[in-house]
């Protein structure tokens, strides 16, 4: 959720101007500035200063982002050694089911891919730090639901119900009540909400204290992915984790 406080615009546009050389996947200081509505000198200053502190890097005259940016996205995902037993888990099950299988956390009030397991070297899976929505992706509505009505009201404030396919819940009176299937039963599920042709079933992982990790989902074509083949498998991977973390902190 944003914080109250001051806001520094000269940080905000040059974040803006990353948010948008990603998007565009390169761009010239021209681009960037008629895409941001900013005159061309104010781009080429935060252009510069972004060059010199090695986030972005100059080709032909276009700007495409650093690969620093990698190195600090590697020490975000490895911050936490549970996210290491989530991994070590997540590539099991992923070799048992022959099916991908993600590791996502809450962030800023969406659902970002921290790990993602696959073994069909012809799918190229999810990209890690991948965002999804949270009210129509499976990992999402597993961590939703585990969160209180005030958290979830905190991200629904932030970001609607952006309809991304035919599937997508667009009522905040049918999220609930989906949110409250997905308690009953123990697992999520995302029927083609977020992308055509792509089922998956989640669950989230809790810690110790009760807080919420992340969740675990495995993702595949809804003609392969059967609940009574998933779910078990799943359920017992995340109570292998859990244990796990709970063993590791002493409070098992």
């Amino acid at each position: 959720m944003p914080e109250d406080g001051r806001e520094l615009t000269t940080t905000a546009t040059s974040l803006r101007i990353l948010d948008t050389i990603n998007r565009l996947e390169g761009a010239r200081m021209s681009e960037l500035a008629r895409e941001l509505g900013l005159a061309n000198s104010t781009v080429h200053a935060h252009l510069t200063t972004l060059r010199n502190h090695e986030l972005v890097v100059k080709e032909d005259n276009e700007f495409y982002l650093g690969i620093k940016l990698f190195h600090l996205g590697e020490q975000a995902r490895h911050r936490k050694p549970e996210y290491e037993i989530v991994r070590r888990h997540a590539h099991e099950l992923s070799n048992q089911l022959n099916e991908e299988v993600a590791f996502a956390i809450p962030e800023h009030g969406r659902s970002v891919i921290i790990f993602d397991e696959n073994n069909d070297p012809a799918n190229d899976g999810f990209q890690v730090g991948r965002y999804f929505h949270m009210h129509n992706s499976a990992s999402g509505k597993a961590m939703l639901a585990e969160f209180t009505r005030e958290r979830v009201d905190e991200v629904l404030d932030r970001w609607g119900l952006p309809k991304e396919t035919e599937n997508t819940i667009q009522s905040i009176e049918k999220l609930y009540e989906e949110l409250e299937r997905t308690r009953e039963r123990g697992y999520s599920l995302n029927r083609q909400e977020a992308l055509e042709g792509l089922m998956a079933v989640g669950i989230a992982i809790t810690t110790p204290d009760g807080s919420v990790l992340g969740s675990l989902d495995v993702s595949g074509p809804p003609y392969r992915l059967s609940e009574e083949r998933i779910v078990p498998e799943l359920r017992e991977t995340v109570s292998d984790i859990e244990r796990e973390i709970a063993s590791r902190y002493g409070t098992e």
